[in-house]
């Protein structure tokens, strides 16, 4: 019984501590759950945090894309150009937050609400010199939607070239044709100084002759020519080295352009050009015995007026003794004359009347210097002359006049230059565009904007002539294309001149001829070298007639294709007026040409002037429209503050406490 009750007891004992093990149990995985479901819940709050930070990091850059579909559509539509129009940062900001807001309404995992969306950047289209203009240009033409480009992107650097040495040679005829008026100033002065040193001669003569016949009043005359003839020549002399100077001044520049220009020489024809300059050179050289012989003529002059001086006292001493001998003479005859009244016979003078002698005058003066009379200075056909400078008076004064066909009208289009973007855009371009980009930029505005030549007609029409030269007129804009054009032409003319051995030939005998003069063969190459220059200007003259009427003209003509003949540009000086031609099949039309031209500014220039007429055009169709307030890129930071989810529960405040949510900035950059 006991043994009974002592198993009983020991089994009830057993069960006790059972039971006891199993509460514990329980309640240490209980705390051991809660613990797991708090590292749980923080590790889903972790997770949360991340996935809210990318859709407030979306939400903003979603709300900059929405910002930027509102791209001006006029600007797109008419131009190829995006463009997302802003009043003012404040509008961007607000819009964006309105944009951001919409994202964070939706009931999701991520609650939280936008604090503020700041504008850190704003880039401009007008920006660095328009150079996020010319991305967006560049980016829409290489997509290739082009086809049958009139200048190929690949040539592009070819074509630079050739525009390049046009203009290089069209800078260095213009030098010339100014060498070649200093040579004529030059002329002109030798011409006084040869005259000067005949009227010298001749008063010469005359005191030759006058001391020979003992005739001291006429010496006296005689002497006063030549003295005056003789002191004119010291500023003859002094001019003509001044002239001389001024030369030399040219050559040099000359010299210095050719040292610019002459990387942009192709197969060696920059010694065409050096070769030029050498009759220049021996002209004016300071060792050439022609300007020897004329500072001479300031040392003769001088040194005659020295022996003029000395003669003119030995005349006067001459007729001191003359006159004291006259007196004797007169008081001795009158002595006889007076003998007694009664004599009858018949008194004569003592001795014969004396005579002035000016023998040693006559010999004093015979040594004088006689070099005056041998300067030798240009003096030929003046009416050739005269008609080979009447073509550049013609060009000078009326190229527009000359050019344009007669039906012509020419705009009166007036830029308002103080508001254009040109005008007030800051910064400097930082890209550099190689030949082939600006071929594409050059196409771009040949397609967008019109020139002289188009049927559609505008307000301010010349828009391509605007883009080449900025000035604020339609008419002064053809102009000064007109006149680029010209000067590109007659450099490309020229080039083909000196290269035609034939056509050199020509502009010699025409030279030669103009000049009369065998002895001064510097100064008939000189006046060939502006006969040359002449000739490719006249022929560029007939060139432009051509682009203006609609036609076309090669970038290098062949022999073949030359219009103009020397006797051409003769009837052109003397007529006033272009003879009749008719276009080239092959080469380039007007449009071309000033793409070409464009080559020759600076990228800058063209783009900011791209932004002119841009926003000029799109003012007409909506006046408050301005391409600066267009921006081509956003730099924004989105600031909120977020909502914790799963640390607001019980058994996760209980451990880490009350949140008061996070903050949160999101970065977002965009760029059309």
């Amino acid at each position: 019984m006991v043994t009974v009750c002592g198993g009983e007891m020991g089994e009830d004992v057993q069960m006790r501590n059972s039971t006891k093990n199993r509460g514990e149990i329980t309640v240490f995985l209980s705390l051991c759950i809660l613990c797991v479901f708090a590292l749980l819940c923080v590790m889903a709050e972790s997770v949360r945090l991340a996935g809210s930070r990318y859709y407030f990091q979306m939400a903003v850059g979603s709300s900059l894309d929405s910002l930027f579909s509102r791209y001006h559509r006029k600007l797109w539509e008419e131009y190829r150009i995006l463009g997302l129009p802003c009043e003012s940062p404040q509008e961007v900001e607000e819009r964006l937050r309105e944009y951001a807001e919409k994202y964070l309404e939706v009931d999701n995992w991520y609650p939280m609400e936008t604090d503020s969306v700041e504008l850190v950047k704003w880039t401009g289209l007008a920006d660095q010199g328009g150079d996020y203009l010319a991305q967006e240009i560049l980016d829409y033409m290489k997509f290739g939607v082009w086809g049958n480009l009139e200048v190929d992107p690949d040539g592009g650097e070819q074509f630079f070239k050739d525009i390049r040495e046009a203009a290089g040679a069209g800078s260095v005829t213009a030098a010339y044709e100014d060498m070649t008026k200093e040579v004529q100033k030059l002329e002109r002065t030798v011409e006084k100084i040869a005259e000067c040193a005949e009227s010298q001669g001749k008063s010469a003569a005359e005191i030759d002759s006058c001391l020979a016949g003992n005739d001291a009043s006429g010496f006296r005359s005689a002497a006063f020519g030549f003295r005056r003839e003789a002191r004119r020549m010291n500023g003859l002399v002094e001019n003509y080295e001044k002239q001389a100077g001024k030369l030399e001044g040219k050559l040099a520049e000359v010299r210095t352009i050719l040292t610019e220009e002459q990387d942009c020489w192709q197969e060696d024809r920059g010694r065409l050009f050096e070769e030029q300059m050498d009759p220049y050179g021996a002209y004016i050289n300071a060792d050439g015995s022609r300007r020897l012989e004329i500072q001479r003529q300031r040392t003769d002059a001088q040194e005659n007026l020295t022996r003029l001086d000395q003669t003119e006292q030995l005349v006067s001493e001459a007729e001191e003794i003359w006159e004291t001998e006259m007196r004797i003479w007169t008081t001795e005859n009158d002595a006889v004359q007076t003998g007694p009244a009664d004599s009858s016979e018949t008194t004569y003078p003592v001795r014969e009347e004396p005579t002035l002698t000016l023998t040693a005058a006559a010999a004093l003066w015979d040594g004088r210097a006689r070099n005056g009379l041998k300067l030798e200075y240009g003096k030929g056909d003046e009416e050739k002359r005269g008609f080979v400078e009447q073509v550049k008076e013609l060009v000078q004064n009326g190229l527009l006049e000359l050019v344009l066909p007669a039906d012509m009208q020419v705009s009166a289009g007036v830029f308002a230059a103080d508001v254009l973007p040109s005008q007030t855009s800051a910064g400097k371009s930082i890209r550099t565009p190689g030949p082939a980009e600006r071929v594409l930029l050059h196409e771009y505005c040949g397609h967008f904007f019109t020139n002289a030549l188009d049927e559609k007609k505008k307000q301010i029409q010349y828009e391509e002539e605007y883009l080449l030269s900025g000035k604020v007129s339609d008419r002064e804009n053809l102009k000064d294309a007109a006149t680029q054009l010209l000067l590109v032409r007659q450099g490309l003319n020229l080039i083909h001149i000196l290269s035609d051995p034939a056509k050199r030939d020509e502009a010699r005998a025409l030279a030669a001829a103009i000049v009369g003069v065998t002895g001064l063969a510097p100064l008939v190459e000189i006046m060939a070298c502006f006969v040359m220059g002449i000739w490719a200007m006249g022929e560029a003259v007939m060139d432009l007639r051509t682009l203006f009427a609609g036609g076309k003209v090669p970038l290098w003509k062949s022999r073949e294709e030359w219009k103009l003949s020397l006797e051409g540009l003769m009837d052109m000086g003397r007529d006033g007026v272009c003879p009749e031609q008719k276009g080239d099949a092959r080469g380039f039309d007007y449009g071309t040409y000033l793409k070409l031209l464009l080559f020759l500014d600076g990228h800058q220039e063209l783009q900011l002037r791209i932004l002119d007429l841009i926003d000029m055009n799109l003012q007409r169709e909506e006046a408050g429209f301005s391409v600066m307030k267009c921006a081509f890129q956003l730099e924004v930071i989105g600031k909120g503050r977020g909502k914790h989810l799963f640390f607001e529960l019980p058994v996760v405040t209980k451990y880490i406490g009350r949140t008061e949510g996070y903050s949160m900035e999101a970065p977002a950059s965009r760029a059309y």
